[in-house]
């Protein structure tokens, strides 16, 4: 009599244990990543649609871009700031109850990324219903995006270029004019 072998179940064995050390990995990984998050709660400021400060430090939203300050958008045939109006959309969440932002990586320009709520709402999230800001990850924001554009509310009330793409443009004529593109330099290192 042959003894029947045992691999199938010991294939389905190894394979529920590396599932649970993956978790495990997993959750570890998280846990330390948390542990290096580093929270703020108070009176923040609108720097732009995006930007905001607390204490002279500077703070990003994640997930979002908004016009930058000095872009203007199209709508009715005429043009209208909506950088600047971006700006006051963010002020205005921002006065919606104490703000809690929350964060552990930082930009290029040395900013934290940050995730902020206030009144228990997102305030990326609702710059981005708004109409205010785009969205810059495929998932986070997409159904306040889409709700925005069928509501042509704020930046979609007409047209806009991508605020990426105005900046792009808008770095490269700076750099045509040397005063100019010294001065840009000097506040890219300083993170301004």
């Amino acid at each position: 009599m042959r003894r029947k072998s045992g691999k199938p179940f010991r294939l389905v064995k190894d394979g529920a244990i590396f599932v649970a050390l993956l978790i495990l990995g997993t959750l570890i990984a998280a846990r330390l990543d948390g542990m290096n998050q580093q929270r703020f709660s108070g009176q923040f400021i609108a720097v732009d649609g995006d930007t905001i400060a607390y204490d002279r430090e500077r703070f990003r939203l994640i997930g979002i871009d908004a016009p930058e300050l000095k872009q203007t958008c199209v709508r009715q045939g005429g043009e209208w700031p909506c950088g600047a109006q971006a700006k006051e959309q963010l002020k205005t969440l921002l006065q919606t109850g104490v703000v809690e932002c929350f964060g552990s990586e930082h930009d290029k320009y040395r900013r934290l990324l940050v995730r902020c709520s206030a009144g228990g709402r997102d305030i990326a999230a609702d710059m981005v219903a708004a109409g205010y800001a785009v969205t810059t990850e495929y998932f986070l924001f997409s159904q306040e995006q889409a709700a925005a554009k069928d509501q042509r509310s704020g930046i979609w009330s007409g047209t806009f270029e991508q605020p990426r793409e105005w900046r792009r443009e808008h770095k490269a004529a700076d750099m045509d004019v040397p005063l100019t593109g010294m001065v840009s330099l000097v506040r890219q290192i300083l993170g301004w």
